[in-house]
């Protein structure tokens, strides 16, 4: 059942169940990291609450309403609100379930030698790719439920991305990405910081910041080339000046 309920849900929302394009780098280092299964259990626990408060006020409100219109004989309309409550209920809580599966599901990870790209979300689809020429801080941040089911958070901040902390974990930019609910996170960051110093030992960098290099190279050149004439041409007055 839930298989059917997720196709709909896929052509309603136009969301694609495939994983992302690779990010740059070789296609023999990409490695896909996804979400624990407990992060789905991390993701059901507050859900189950918000529908067992959402069942309570149901409930009051429909034996308020059945004793309501029971005392004026209507004894159909309160099958009729029974039933329609009952409805009501089940649509929310299989919708409510299927969407936070899919967000567990539709979660991908992917890293290679070069950069990092992660994707997210189903309501609203969030995706961030992070270059390791502007990578500065990795941190893992782990909440008391997240502790009790062994998984954790790891942000992974970029120049101009702050330093991550507490405030990290609540969303993506341009500058930070979270890879969410996963069981290996000191792993998975050990992983990527020898990316990291690989990618640096092999003098690799931005390539718009070598573009820029290479454009200032030739005019750094000539300023050295006419500071060193105008030296020569001193050195030769000096010269001329000791032997007059």
């Amino acid at each position: 059942m839930y298989e059917s309920l997720k196709g709909v849900a896929l052509h309603f929302l136009k969301v694609s169940a495939e994983p992302p394009e690779e990010p740059v780098g070789t296609h023999e280092s990409v490695v896909v990291f996804r979400a624990s299964p407990k992060y789905l259990t991390y993701l059901l626990i507050p859900m189950w609450f918000s529908l067992a408060g959402a069942a309570f006020g149901l409930g009051v409100f429909e034996v308020a309403a059945v004793v309501a219109v029971w005392r004026q004989g209507w004894a159909w309309l309160a099958v009729v609100i029974c039933a329609f409550a009952v409805a009501l209920f089940v649509v929310k809580a299989v919708s409510f379930y299927v969407v936070t599966r899919l967000n567990y599901e539709l979660r991908w990870y992917i890293v290679t030698d070069r950069s990092l790209r992660i994707r997210e979300g189903v309501w609203l689809v969030r995706e961030v790719t992070l270059t390791f020429a502007n990578v500065q801080n990795l941190n893992i941040t782990q909440g008391p439920l997240q502790r009790y089911l062994g998984i954790s958070d790891l942000i992974v901040d970029t120049a101009g991305g702050g330093t991550g902390g507490a405030h990290g974990a609540e969303g993506m930019t341009s500058h930070h990405g979270v890879l969410r609910g996963i069981e290996n996170a000191a792993e998975v960051r050990d992983r990527i910081q020898n990316l990291l110093r690989a990618y640096r030992a092999a003098g690799l960098g931005d390539p718009e910041e070598k573009r820029l290099a290479a454009e200032a190279a030739p005019a750094a050149e000539a300023g050295l080339a006419e500071a060193l004439r105008g030296l020569r041409d001193e050195a030769k007055a000096l010269r001329v000046a000791f032997r007059a």
